[in-house]
C-alpha cells in the first residue's frame, strides 16, 4: 500500500465533471445530477444512468510515478446481457495522453429485468494501481477518468508521493447533453467515449450530462444546464424520443424551445450547439418504439399506421434545423448529426443503434475536426 493518502475532502475537491457528490459511509460517489431532482424522472432510470461516472474524473497535481485508486464500481445491464460485457475502466491521463488504464468485471451488478425491477449481484471493491510513468521533480496534472459504465464509490486515493487538488486551469468549460451514443457505454473506457476523446483532443473542461436511453428533452436537466457555468453548451438530441415513441411533432418542437428558452434564462450568450441524431438505418424513415425484431436485432416499428406527427429521424433531422433557425439566435447553432457519424459508417452499429468502439472513436475525431474551425468554439483568451 502506497503511503500517501488523500482526506475525503481532498478527493472531493479534486472531482471534475459534475457538481454533485453524495457521501457515503465508505466513500464518496460522484452523480451526474443533484439529489433534488434525481427522481423526476418517473421511473428511476435516469438517477440510475446519472450515477454511471460518464466523464467524471479527479484531476490531481503529484510527482508520484504510481496512483492507487480503491473504489466499488457497480454495473447495470439488463438481465440476457453478458455479465462481462462492459468492464468498468479507470484510465490515468497526464499532459493530454493516457498513461495506463484498469479494467475490471468484480463489482456489483445491477439486472434489469423484463418486469423493471431491479435484481442486485453483489460484488467487491476494487483497487486500480495505475501508472503515471517516472517519478518527476515538478509536480504535475494528472487526470484520473472514472468509468462511464459503472456507479463509482471513491473509497480511498492513495500514491506514492503527496496528492493534491489540481488548481483550475484556463480550460474553456464544455457541457454536453445527449443520449446513450453521448453517454457511449460501447466505448473502450472512459477516455475513449466520442465526447472524452474530444475533450483531451482540445484541451476542453468536459461536464458530459449524456444519460443512456434518457435524453427526453427533461426540464429539470435544462436547468441543471442553465446553472452550470459554461463557454460551450452542445445538445445532441432526438434519438430517444424516437427509441421510446416519447412525442409526437406537436410536442417535441415545444419542448425543445423550452429546453433551449431555460438554458437561456441563465446563459444568454454561452453559445449553443444543436446536434441532430446520427445514423440509423433502422430509424431513418421508421418511426418507434425500438423493439427486437424478429432474427433477434433491434429495429424500428414499420406498422406504426397513419399516427400523425410521428418521429423519425427524416422529420427530426429538419425539425431541429428549423427550431434553431426561428429563434433567430446568434449564438445558437446547428450541426448535422450525420457529419459525426454517416450512412457510409452504418457498419460502426455494432447493434443497428450503438456504434462500436471505432466508431465513438470516428465521432471524435470528426468533432474535434469540426470544432477546430467552427465560429462557436471556445478559445482561451492566449489563443
Amino acid at each position: 500500500m502506497h503511503p500517501y493518502a488523500m482526506s475525503r475532502d481532498d478527493i472531493r475537491s479534486a472531482i471534475r465533471g459534475t457538481a454533485f457528490v453524495d457521501e457515503t459511509e465508505l466513500g464518496l460517489s460522484p452523480i451526474r445530477l443533484p439529489h433534488s431532482i434525481r427522481r423526476r424522472g418517473g421511473d428511476g432510470s435516469i438517477e440510475r444512468m446519472a450515477a454511471q461516472t460518464a466523464g467524471v474524473r479527479l484531476e490531481l497535481t503529484t510527482t508520484a510515478s504510481v496512483i492507487e485508486i480503491e473504489a466499488l464500481l457497480t454495473r447495470s445491464y439488463p438481465a440476457d446481457v453478458p455479465d462481462d460485457a462492459r468492464p468498468a475502466v479507470l484510465a490515468a491521463v497526464v499532459d493530454g495522453r493516457e498513461t495506463d488504464r484498469k479494467a475490471f468485471l468484480n463489482g456489483p451488478i445491477l439486472h434489469l429485468l423484463p418486469d423493471g425491477r431491479l435484481e442486485r449481484v453483489e460484488g467487491t471493491s476494487s483497487v486500480a494501481e495505475l501508472a503515471l510513468g517516472d517519478a518527476t521533480a515538478a509536480p504535475r496534472v494528472v487526470e484520473i477518468w472514472l468509468p462511464q459504465v459503472s456507479a463509482t464509490e471513491i473509497r480511498s486515493v492513495r500514491a506514492d508521493a503527496p496528492l493534491l487538488r489540481a488548481p483550475a486551469r484556463d480550460r474553456p468549460r464544455w457541457t454536453h447533453y445527449g443520449s446513450s451514443i453521448s453517454h457511449s457505454a460501447e466505448a473502450d473506457g472512459p477516455t475513449r467515449t466520442w465526447t472524452g476523446l474530444a475533450a483531451l483532443a482540445l484541451d476542453w473542461d468536459l461536464t458530459n450530462l449524456g444519460f443512456g436511453g434518457q435524453a427526453m428533452i427533461d426540464p429539470f436537466v435544462a436547468r441543471v444546464i442553465r446553472d452550470r457555468p459554461s463557454d460551450l453548451i452542445t445538445l445532441k438530441i432526438g434519438t430517444n424520443p424516437i427509441n421510446a415513441d416519447a412525442f409526437r411533432m406537436r410536442t417535441f418542437a415545444p419542448a425543445v424551445h423550452g429546453f433551449l428558452d431555460t438554458i437561456r434564462d441563465g446563459q444568454p450568450d454561452t453559445p449553443i450547439v444543436v446536434i441532430s441524431p446520427v445514423t440509423l438505418p433502422m430509424h431513418e424513415t421508421t418511426p418507434g418504439p425500438t423493439v427486437v425484431g424478429p432474427d433477434g436485432r433491434l429495429t424500428g416499428t414499420p406498422d406504426a399506421g397513419d399516427r400523425p406527427g410521428v418521429l423519425t429521424l427524416s422529420s427530426v433531422r429538419p425539425a431541429l434545423e428549423r427550431i434553431v433557425a426561428e429563434r433567430a439566435d446568434p449564438a445558437l447553432h446547428y450541426l448535422d448529426g450525420l457529419r459525426l457519424l454517416g450512412p457510409e459508417d452504418a457498419h460502426h452499429l455494432r447493434d443497428r443503434l450503438h456504434p462500436d468502439a471505432e466508431g465513438y472513436a470516428l465521432m471524435g475525431r470528426r468533432f474535434v475536426e469540426i470544432a477546430r474551425d467552427a465560429a462557436w468554439a471556445p478559445r482561451r483568451e492566449s489563443e
